[in-house]
């Protein structure tokens, strides 16, 4: 199975903190120290005051002798073999309204499938549902009177909105518009078609496609396929069969939340995709800081961020914390690994064996306490 392609390194100038404590200069100093499990026979340590959400970069290591003896397999050595499906997740840069995530599904040099919602700000007191975390500490790294959404979650409401302003078409329609055309065509002859026509041309030729945004949302699905940064890869029967299913939830305490973006074959997981995103001071983006989007975050030294894109920072911050042993970006290669090829119902069955605030022993690789979250995630998006 590939994994997910090299991140490049790039430490931050500033240590990271959580949303919680960057917006409130009152909380103790050590309010955010993690609750570290040390073994099976010692009692799980917690700092003052967090025994409700010990931390957002807690990790077991208790899994860690069984690690280093597992035919002292790094996670390249481990892996199978390249499937036949690969999923590309990426965050393109953007001076928008907007903070886009794409995943797109390829086969060889086609696209077979494709996956796009975009998170937005609005108005708190409007009717859109909040991101998960939204009422909780997430929810301190936005402005206040402003609560961020996903607009697939809200995608009534938002496209009765812009109906109103003049839209003929649903949300969904646009997307949906954008999936279909990209959908059994090579990377090259979609390049080709965006640097043959203008923007008006390219929402013509999109059947059910009227938004502005539709040409540019097209070049993310473009500039996504090629990003290999980010993949993990199954392998279908029928490559041109599967289905990409999403959720979003909150895997992980109440100072992220996530999404999973998952390739369906009847009832089995092909792959799945993973990440999360907090609030980050001094965090990495490639949302322009500048732009609209972050005129609504609470403070000015914060980011939305992904996780992965902050992998390296955020696993300092776990390893100096929480004393952890895998980076958050092995943590979630090995949770995807481990679904790839099981039917729903079997990672089901995990999941309900599961301990609470332990690890997962069966999925190898994984040493976060929440694995248990991640993998609900998943089972969420794959039975949506």
């Amino acid at each position: 199975m590939k994994k997910r392609g090299n991140l490049l390194a790039i430490m931050l100038a500033t240590s990271m903190v959580f949303a919680g404590c960057a917006n409130d200069n009152n909380k103790d100093a050590d309010k955010n120290e993690p609750a570290v499990e040390e073994s099976k026979d010692k009692e799980t340590t917690e700092t003052t005051d967090e025994k409700e959400d010990t931390t957002d970069s807690k990790e077991t290591t208790e899994n860690k002798d069984s690690e280093n003896n597992d035919d002292e397999k790094t996670a390249d050595e481990s892996s199978t073999e390249e499937g036949n499906v690969v999923l590309h997740r990426a965050y393109p840069a953007t001076e928008g309204r907007s903070f886009p995530t794409i995943v797109v599904a390829t086969s060889g040099d086609k696209i077979v499938d494709a996956f796009i919602d975009e998170y937005q700000f609005f108005d708190k007191n409007s009717e859109y549902k909040g991101v998960p975390n939204s009422d909780k500490e997430f929810g301190e790294g936005v402005k206040e009177g402003r609560i961020l959404a996903s607009k697939i979650d809200n995608e009534e409401l938002y496209s009765d909105e812009m109906k109103e302003a003049g839209g003929e078409a649903t949300l969904m329609d646009n997307y949906n518009a954008i999936i279909d055309y990209a959908k059994g065509k090579t990377i090259d002859e979609l390049e080709d078609f965006i640097s043959n026509n203008e923007d008006e041309e390219i929402i013509d030729a999109l059947t059910g496609a009227t938004f502005k945004s539709t040409p540019e949302l097209l070049r993310y699905v473009v500039e996504t396929a090629k990003d290999d940064m980010f993949t993990i890869s199954g392998t279908a029967e029928n490559p041109n069969d599967i289905t990409l299913k999403y959720a979003i939830g909150a895997p992980h305490g109440e100072k992220s939340f996530g999404n999973a973006v998952v390739a369906l074959e009847g009832d089995k997981i092909i792959a799945a995709s993973i990440d999360e995103y907090q609030y980050l001071e001094a965090g990495k983006t490639k949302l322009d800081v500048k732009s609209d989007f972050a005129k609504s975050y609470a403070k000015d030294n914060i980011v939305l961020g992904s996780k992965l894109e902050n992998d390296e920072a955020y696993s300092t911050l776990m390893k100096d914390k929480a004393k952890a042993t895998k980076s958050i970006k092995e943590n979630f290669e090995a949770i995807e690994n481990f679904v790839a090829g099981k039917t729903i119902n079997e990672v089901k069955d995990v999941i309900a064996d599961a301990k609470p605030g332990e690890a997962i022993e069966a999925v190898s690789g994984a040493t976060l306490v929440d694995t248990a979250g991640y993998l609900q995630l998943i089972v969420d998006a794959a039975e949506k």
